[in-house]
């Protein structure tokens, strides 16, 4: 069914600390204008914000509230025939959109250069953030992860990453081991991602899938994302391919961007790129018919509103 509008989600949290590091993201990209540029498309955005959560015990209760709250938003948004766009600061919320969207087997097209597979077990820093697959994967949080609606644990046989490689080798091999296929990014020679890409997904049966890009995805020459930066990954040139590419050769039933904080300094050069990735993204739904527009007489009202 071709959806009849985005619901942007709207979650600017770290660790459930409203506009702190990277809760400051979904911020900047609003505020440098991509609601009006999908409205210039002809979309029509409802937006939906995740309120405060300071009442919940401390970051893990906090997250966890957040990522209930995220799994509504997202279950009404389908209800509604709506796309979900999540803007979120941390990319743990993708367990939030995997529980809201209620698919036994989704796919997963992920774009990060982290695998987020860590359990308190094995995690080393004791980075929450770097666990949201372990929780969906019914790895780690076993009674938090239970309270989100929706919840049950996936498998990861239908998951893609791009652009992943800054991870040990025990991480790599508990990304094999969970059967992930993956396009590794390199840092000795630059990989055709979208060739790859394209590749993937034709040998692959991935849909519908859940659309996640943490901004980390970038190569660090690009500029400061987050503060984890690494070389070997997505050019800009190589993440717009890519995101053309995807409702291509894939169904999309959600997208998801996160993991930046826009106060290292290149703060407006990454939101820029990441609000081109979604209006990239958009564009070809809207081309696939896997989302519809307003009417031509619609569309030349938004346009000269804006």
């Amino acid at each position: 069914m071709t959806a009849s509008s985005i619901t942007i989600i709207f979650s600017p949290y770290h660790v459930g600390l409203r506009d702190h590091r990277v809760g400051d993201g979904p911020n900047r990209i609003c505020k440098l204008g991509l609601i009006p540029q999908l409205e210039e498309l002809g979309v029509e955005i409802h937006f939906h914000e995740i309120g405060p959560v300071d009442d919940f015990e401390g970051e893990i209760g906090r997250s966890f509230e957040v990522l209930r709250r995220t799994s509504i938003a997202v279950s009404q948004a389908r209800s509604q025939n709506s796309f979900p766009l999540v803007l979120s600061g941390n990319c743990m919320s993708t367990v939030g959109v995997a529980c809201g969207l209620g698919m036994n087997e989704p796919g997963f097209i992920y774009f990060d250069a982290h695998d987020d597979m860590d359990t308190p077990s094995t995690n080393w820093n004791g980075y929450l953030d770097a666990m949201g697959l372990s929780m969906l994967a019914g790895k780690s949080w076993h009674y938090l992860t239970s309270t989100i609606p929706g919840y049950g644990p996936v498998k990861y046989d239908k998951m893609l990453y791009i652009g992943l490689r800054d991870v040990t080798n025990d991480q790599r091999k508990t990304v094999l081991d969970a059967g992930a296929k993956v396009i590794w990014g390199n840092a000795d020679k630059h990989v055709d991602y979208a060739m790859e890409l394209t590749q993937a997904l034709e040998q692959s049966q991935l849909s519908p899938a859940l659309v996640h890009l943490d901004l980390d995805v970038l190569d660090e020459s690009v500029g400061k994302v987050n503060g984890f930066e690494s070389k070997g990954g997505l050019f800009e040139d190589d993440l717009l391919k890519c995101t053309k590419l995807i409702p291509q050769k894939a169904m999309p039933v959600s997208l998801t961007v996160c993991s930046f904080n826009p106060n290292l300094g290149d703060g407006d050069k990454i939101a820029e790129i990441g609000i081109k990735a979604i209006i990239t993204f958009v564009e070809s739904l809207i081309s696939t018919a896997v989302l519809g527009i307003k009417s031509f007489v619609g569309l030349k009202q938004v346009k000269k509103r804006t």
